[in-house]
């Protein structure tokens, strides 16, 4: 399974994937959570403590008419052994979203390296994509089955994902859905579902848990794991493996 999950800042996209990779760990998968963003939370939504330092700035070198491109010779097996970090339930994390600026361009030569090495050696990857609109489908999110847009009933995310529903059919062979988070009954899932325009692969209750888990900085399976959110994203995995094995959300 190889899933992206997008969607604006704080929408809780770091929370849920987070959360999704240690519950497909324990369902006996090789998963490898790849952060995307310049922000900790995936870090911490897998209980890890914060990492500032993503991979060196010697692993690039500048090569003409590509710029900046993961050194040759350095495979993917490689740069998960070496910088990939143990995080609970034996989820590996690898933070590819923080090299020094000016060899910045090299994190989406990396993050393909890892991914084309890796797409098809068992391996189950989730990425915690940047926020935004633009960036998840042109250059990041084309490695995924399922690109999961992370919603929240708001107008600001809404939009955000409209914006991101215009894009879908730029990705050929992947699956764009929403999933519907920090629901609080009927009248909010209905405003998502009606204002997304994108099939719902998931909905994820508020939970003021979760909401607990990511002001502390925490992981919320650990915080709590008996939870209603925990209880969803169990669901969305099964969604999940629902989507990836049959192609569509139908």
């Amino acid at each position: 399974m190889r899933v992206a999950f997008v969607g604006k800042g704080g929408s809780g996209k770091s929370v849920l994937s987070g959360t999704l990779a240690r519950v497909l760990a324990r369902r006996g998968r090789r998963v490898l959570a790849l952060d995307v963003d310049t922000m900790p939370g995936l870090a911490f939504s897998l209980g890890i403590p914060i990492r500032d330092a993503g991979m060196p700035e010697e692993l690039g070198e500048r090569q003409e008419g590509r710029g900046w491109v993961v050194r040759d010779g350095v495979t993917a097996e490689e740069l998960v052994e070496r910088y990939a970090v143990s995080a609970p339930d034996g989820v590996l994390f690898l933070q590819l979203g923080k090299l020094p600026s000016r060899v910045k361009p090299g994190s989406t030569t990396a993050f393909r390296h890892v991914l084309e090495e890796f797409r098809a050696d068992g391996w189950s990857l989730v990425g915690d994509l940047a926020g935004g609109t633009r960036q998840p489908f042109f250059g990041w999110g084309d490695f995924a089955q399922v690109i999961a847009v992370v919603v929240e009933p708001s107008a600001k995310s809404l939009l955000s994902a409209r914006r991101l529903a215009g894009l879908a059919g730029t990705v050929d062979g992947t699956t764009v859905g929403i999933v519907a988070n920090k629901v609080r009954g009927e009248d909010d899932l209905r405003l998502i579902a009606q204002g997304a325009t994108l099939p719902l692969i998931g909905v994820v209750p508020f939970d003021e848990e979760f909401a607990a888990a990511d002001r502390a900085g925490r992981a919320l399976l650990d915080v709590a794991p008996g939870s209603p959110a925990v209880t969803a994203v169990e669901s969305l995995a099964a969604s999940l493996e629902h989507v990836v094995a049959n192609g569509s959300t139908a």
